[in-house]
C-alpha cells in the first residue's frame, strides 16, 4: 500500500509503465494491474489469480512476494530512466495487445 500511496502522491509518475513492462517481460497479454502480476509471478503455486492469493499466504510467501516486488522495481526503474527503452516497452506492449485483438480474425 505504501507504493500505491507514494505513486498517487507523484500523480502516477513513479510507476507509470510498470504494468506494461511486466506484461512485456512475461510476453503475454494480461488485464491485471502490476500488483496482481507480481503476486502471480512470485507465487505461481498458490491457487487463485492476483489479489485472491493474498488470503492464502504464509509469512514466508509474503516475504517472497515483497522481495520479488522490490527486485522488479529496481530493474524497472533502471529501464524507465532510458527513454528509448521505455518507448520500446510501450511499443512491444501495444504489439502484444494488437496481436491478441487480431487473433480471432481470419
Amino acid at each position: 500500500m505504501f507504493l500505491v500511496g507514494f505513486n498517487e502522491a507523484r500523480s502516477g509518475g513513479l510507476l507509470r509503465g510498470f504494468t506494461e513492462w511486466l506484461v512485456v517481460r512475461k510476453g503475454e497479454c494480461s488485464s491485471f494491474g502490476w500488483q496482481a502480476l507480481v503476486l502471480d509471478e512470485a507465487l505461481p503455486d498458490v491457487e487463485s489469480w492476483g489479489w485472491n492469493k493474498l488470503g492464502k499466504l504464509n509469512p514466508e510467501q509474503e516475504q517472497e512476494a515483497v522481495d520479488l516486488l522490490l527486485s522488479l522495481l529496481v530493474e524497472f526503474l533502471a529501464m524507465r530512466d532510458d527513454v528509448m527503452a521505455l518507448a520500446r516497452t510501450y511499443a512491444e506492449y501495444h504489439s502484444l495487445h494488437a496481436g491478441a485483438d487480431n487473433s480471432g480474425e481470419d
